[in-house]
């Protein structure tokens, strides 16, 4: 008896622990910016119908993709940036994965 009350025990630990990995949103990537001025460069992603930068070298290290690989549905945690090109729409990715 002690050993199936134990076994439930776990067993609704281990389920209510398991909790999906949430994010604030999906998008897409979409491609390189190559337009030619100061505040260009990076990818496109599209978030929500609105399309941001974002530079590759600064996403998180367990994260990365090739051109090949595009167009890329992602799920991410990000802010807009507040320096810089802020005119831009360029974000700061936090957390990302692929969908």
């Amino acid at each position: 008896m002690k050993t199936t009350v134990y076994l439930i025990l776990i067993s609704t630990i281990l389920i209510f622990s398991c909790e999906k990995e949430k994010f604030q949103s999906a998008g897409t990537i979409t491609g390189a910016d190559m337009r030619m001025c100061p505040c260009c460069g990076g990818y496109f992603i599209d978030i929500d119908g609105t399309q941001y930068n974002f530079d590759k070298a600064t996403l998180p290290d367990n994260f990365t993709f090739d051109n090949n690989q595009l167009p890329l549905n992602v799920e991410l945690n990000w802010k807009l940036k507040t320096d810089g090109c802020i005119d831009y729409n360029w974000i700061e990715i936090s957390k990302i994965r692929k969908r």
